[in-house]
């Protein structure tokens, strides 16, 4: 009798399809890649919020210090882009250059901070410019991944910025300060304007 009941089974499951029988639960959908265009959305949002709180920083400079003339650090990067190169611009190079100018950036912006604590003058723009010292480095992590996902040749490792030397007196750090930050909004206004050129071609 056991032999007949055994005999049986056998015969139903193999009428029964495999993948019933198959361990383990059914597959899922097929995982659907980040569109590119969403990602670059984002670091374009993410750009133009760190663009505002610069240009905020520099009117507030530009009240409590007036400077006239053009200020500039041979530290700082050279801006990236004029109006005729728009139209050839790449997004490899676009990425891995406001990756690079971002990151120089970021050192002159700590640096900054150190040499503005000994001007009390400058003591006021403390919390603001932490709040973009953090912006700029969570924008640089951004950046970093939307290179990763659309596997771009990942750049070198940064070499150690050398240390830069502090002001000589507190008007030469109020110079600095107005070079940075002045800067610093020429760049992220060139970033937003090339990612959204970009943007549209992919």
């Amino acid at each position: 009798m056991s032999h007949c009941v055994c005999s049986l089974v056998l015969v139903v499951l193999s009428l029964w399809p495999s993948s019933v029988l198959a361990l383990g639960p059914p597959p899922g959908p097929p995982r659907i890649p980040p569109d590119p265009r969403a990602e670059v959305d984002n670091i374009v949002l993410m750009t133009r919020a760190l663009l505002v709180d610069a240009r905020q920083l520099v009117a507030q400079l530009r009240d409590k210090f007036p400077a006239a003339g053009d200020h500039s650090l041979d530290t700082l990067p050279t801006l990236a882009m004029r109006a005729s190169t728009l139209g050839a611009l790449q997004l490899p190079g676009v990425l891995m250059r406001l990756r690079t100018d971002l990151l120089s950036y970021l050192q002159h912006v700590q640096w900054l901070r150190r040499a503005g604590a000994g001007v009390p003058s400058l003591r006021a723009l403390e919390p603001e410019l932490g709040n973009l010292q953090v912006r700029l480095d969570r924008l640089l992590h951004r950046l970093q991944l939307l290179m990763a996902r659309l596997a771009l040749p990942q750049p070198f490792p940064d070499p150690p910025m050398p240390p830069l030397a502090p002001p000589a007196s507190a008007w030469g750090v109020v110079r600095a300060a107005h070079a940075v930050l002045g800067g610093l909004h020429l760049t992220l206004d060139w970033g937003v304007r090339g990612l959204l050129v970009l943007r549209n071609r992919l």
